[in-house]
């Protein structure tokens, strides 16, 4: 009994919704140029924010895109600077090697003039 009163209600606020209540209940031309800009503005509203969830989709995907290249380059610059400290450790190790060659070259000379 409750569900039939509750539908009948609802039917009842959905035949108030649906019919104009008072004198000259037929809608005149200017309400008609009215109602039909007012749809014309909100399937206009609708193509814009369809448009502005597009843009925001794109943006986001540029956004992530852009971390992504940070990140690369975050880790591109500290490979650079790994190679640059083992490029330095390589020429200390060289200068040393020469160091070492060059005493033992003259050590080898002088046992030759003994």
């Amino acid at each position: 009994m409750k569900r039939v009163k509750k539908w009948l209600g609802m039917a009842g606020l959905a035949t108030l919704l649906l019919v104009p209540i008072g004198c000259n209940t037929c809608p005149k031309q200017e309400d008609k140029a009215l109602m039909q800009e007012a749809i014309q503005a909100a399937q206009e509203a609708k193509a814009a924010a369809a448009q502005c969830q597009n843009l925001q989709e794109t943006l986001a995907r540029i956004e992530a895109a852009a971390q992504r290249a940070e990140a690369a380059a975050q880790t591109a610059t500290m490979a650079a600077q790994r190679a640059d400290a083992a490029a330095n450790r390589a020429a200390q190790a060289a200068a040393k090697a020469d160091t070492a060659a060059t005493k033992i070259e003259r050590v080898f000379e002088k046992s030759l003039t003994k």
